[in-house]
């Protein structure tokens, strides 16, 4: 499969930051404009497997997203699936329909005339002996992996969960993913090259996050990776609230080189995705995960001040009046020029309840995949970034 050409992802606007010791507040509740928004969904799903009990599963559990190009009345994204089609927890096991699915980079076409999104082309990741990647967990201390029928599956050390990607400047991707939680470097063939863990190249503590509670969102910056956990780290807390961290790894000595404390408004504990915009700028979706009434999605600009600070929040959009309002997970996001942005969501691909391991049967809604952009009047680029 041919990768589409990067294009350069940078922009927004802020400023400094308060450690975590002081009670002045890091956020600014200033919103931009309400944007006009364009939703595209995908029809036609392509098939990815059929399960034990003859299930055929559609093309879905879509996280993170970067803007790839625009041509002859279309833009181009790309995409990657998580570990694929699994169940809820039944105590320490989870049902994986499809436990041979190999996480996938997924290239999205969106047509603006149509406002349908389709898929392009696909890239199976791969291990580091090229051999097919999985997404079963490492061990069994936290979950257990069974089939359709309720019958025990292997565990994989490599398999990952994936949830967010970024462009690596060569052709390939930094990833992140909640199993080690680790950080993963992949070629454009969907190699994978390495993998940064806790105790190693990470902070020991990640290790300790809840679990499915990893690295959520990934954003670069020149020679600097940043890995977004998804929540705070148990019994991690502040007298501000709960805070989540972004860890900054330097790709010249493959160690950590910093880390910032994301403070999470009232009732939320999830980050979605990030995207940088700037030279220590990142938007980023914090959620609830809840629906309806009860949702609270939001966009907020952050900035980078020291190391072990918290980041300055500036608000630039409520997804509640939204057509992802009533989405449990939005987990990508891409700039694709100073006015637009785009969402995706995952939708699980598909899946709506438990299986019956007597029917080997699973059930399943119609939600389709989605991708939302937003275009606001004023610019999302950074002025002091010069770029």
């Amino acid at each position: 499969m041919k990768s589409l050409s990067l294009i350069s992802l940078l922009a927004v606007l802020c400023v400094s930051c308060a450690t975590t010791s002081k009670s002045s507040s890091t956020r600014s509740q200033k919103m931009q404009a309400t944007p006009m928004m364009t939703l595209f969904s995908m029809p036609n799903s392509p098939l990815v497997g059929t399960t034990l009990s003859g299930q055929k599963i559609k093309m879905g559990g879509f996280s993170g997203l970067q803007f790839s190009g625009e041509k002859d009345g279309a833009l181009f994204f790309q995409t990657v699936t998580d570990r694929g089609p699994n169940g809820e927890p039944e105590g320490a096991n989870r049902t994986f329909l499809l436990p041979e699915f190999s996480p996938t980079v997924v290239i999205l076409k969106a047509d603006l005339a149509t406002k349908e999104i389709s898929v392009v082309a696909e890239i199976k990741l791969k291990k580091t002996d090229g051999s097919p990647l999985t997404g079963l967990p490492n061990n069994r201390n936290e979950e257990n992996p069974i089939d359709v029928f309720g019958l025990y599956y292997s565990v994989d050390p490599h398999g990952l969960d994936i949830e967010g990607l970024v462009f690596d400047g060569e052709g390939g991707w930094w990833m992140g993913e909640e199993y080690g939680p680790s950080l993963v470097h992949f070629n454009e063939e969907g190699k994978m090259l390495r993998r940064l863990t806790p105790g190693k190249e990470l902070p020991r503590m990640y290790a300790d996050r809840k679990s499915n509670r990893g690295f959520e969102g990934v954003a670069k910056i020149e020679n600097k990776v940043f890995g977004f956990m998804q929540s705070p780290i148990p019994k991690e807390t502040s007298k501000d609230g709960e805070f989540s961290r972004i860890v900054e790894i330097d790709l010249d000595s493959m160690k950590t080189s910093a880390e910032y404390f994301y403070l999470f408004e009232k009732g939320n504990d999830k980050i979605g995705d990030a995207v940088a915009v700037g030279p220590k700028s990142f938007l980023v979706i914090e959620q609830n995960g809840k629906i309806g009434e009860h949702s609270q999605k939001y966009i907020y600009r952050i900035t980078l001040g020291e190391s072990d600070q918290l980041v300055k929040k500036t608000l630039i959009a409520d997804l509640k009046n939204t057509p992802f309002n009533n989405l449990e997970k939005i987990e990508g996001i891409a700039l694709i020029d100073d006015h637009r942005l785009a969402l995706v969501y995952d939708n699980d691909f598909q899946i709506s309840g438990k299986t019956n391991h007597r029917t080997g049967l699973t059930p399943f809604n119609d939600s389709q995949n989605q991708l939302l952009i937003m275009e606001f009047t004023e610019s999302l680029k950074d002025d002091s970034s010069g770029l």
